[in-house]
């Protein structure tokens, strides 16, 4: 008997959000006189990387504040989208610069800013 290692590798890069799946049909055949082929159906399953970035839908928000509004007034309510595939994968939010004085405040999970006294 004899015994040939046939391997399969990706001449692209795959994403999962393009194409999940691929079918291939993969045959052996000898070398003899009259060859003998078989063929095998291969399923190959994209796993998900995490290769997009969570993305609002504007690049820029101009909301405005009146400068006598009392704590707590909602300034803007973010909303993001990610476009990995992954149903456990969740959106967190937090001001990461220009709020020194901390007069601001983002709920981590829903995006919904806020003034906030101090």
């Amino acid at each position: 008997m004899t015994k040939v290692i046939g391997t399969i590798r990706t001449l692209a890069s795959l994403d999962l959000e393009t194409k999940p799946s691929y079918w291939l049909t993969v045959c052996a055949q000898d070398q003899a006189v009259v060859p003998l082929h078989s063929c095998v159906q291969v399923y190959i399953e994209v796993q998900n990387e995490n290769d997009n970035v969570p993305l609002t839908e504007d690049a820029v928000y101009y909301p405005s504040v009146p400068e006598s509004s009392p704590p707590n007034v909602k300034v803007l309510q973010l909303v993001a989208e990610d476009r990995d595939i992954d149903p456990l994968q969740q959106i967190s939010y937090r001001i990461t610069s220009g709020n020194p004085e901390g007069y601001f405040a983002i709920n981590s999970s829903s995006g919904k800013s806020r003034r906030v006294l101090r």
